[in-house]
């Protein structure tokens, strides 16, 4: 018989999944996450998994139907907005502080993450591309070292990564010799220059809005 404690990590794991699945465009907008498929796709039971839907339905990353199935939620013109504006505010203040403290191991990690992420845009490998960039953002997140602000901008990052899921045909192609944004980062943070970190993360953004938001289904 599963503890108390177990069955509440059981949940944990579960709700991490599925937000990691949200963040990494692993579910595209409208897509319903029904319970029983998911939580053998999972090898859970119903019950761990129920929870992690509901506690994600709670945070606005789901909503539930009208037959009580958790989908992924619609993200209207106004609330896309609002969500690239709130990112770009909290991930230049996580950039800046990513600047002033990583170390050259980090910055290496970083770096390998990028260049998987550019390899697969190359290969127009669109499930790598999303995970890769993600992974990329997160790392950054956690070398900042600024947990409440990074765990603010998951939740953003949980109802931003479905749309990117419906961009199959990935970023437009950059002119020889024209760097990737990231690229940019990558130089500001081993430069541990803050503000040049901070406009190439706004550059980096909003980069990925004006490939996306022409592909969103307005």
């Amino acid at each position: 018989m599963t503890s108390d404690g177990g069955r509440k990590m059981l949940g944990i794991d579960a709700y991490n999944h599925i937000r990691t699945g949200l963040i990494r465009s692993r579910y595209r907008v409208g897509q319903r996450l029904v319970l029983r498929p998911l939580a053998a796709e999972l090898g859970l039971s119903p019950t761990p998994v129920r929870e992690a839907l509901l506690r994600l339905v709670s945070e606005q990353a789901l909503e539930l139907n009208d037959r009580n199935t958790a989908v992924v939620p619609e993200i209207t013109p106004a609330s896309f907005r609002e969500i690239h504006t709130l990112r770009v505010d909290l991930e230049s203040r996580l950039v800046q502080a990513a600047a002033l403290r990583a170390t050259s191991a980090e910055l290496d990690a970083l770096a390998e993450l990028d260049d998987d992420f550019q390899e697969a845009c190359t290969r127009h490998d669109d499930a790598r591309m999303a995970a890769s960039n993600a992974d990329f953002h997160a790392m950054l997140a956690a070398i900042a070292d600024l947990p409440l602000t990074a765990n603010i901008l998951r939740s953003l990052w949980a109802r931003i990564g479905p749309l990117y899921a419906l961009a199959r045909t990935g970023p437009p192609t950059r002119p020889p010799g024209v760097p990737h944004p990231h690229d940019e980062l990558l130089r500001a943070l081993r430069a541990r220059d803050p503000i040049a970190a901070s406009l190439a993360l706004v550059h980096d953004a909003e980069y990925a809005r004006t490939w996306i938001e022409p592909l969103m289904p307005f």
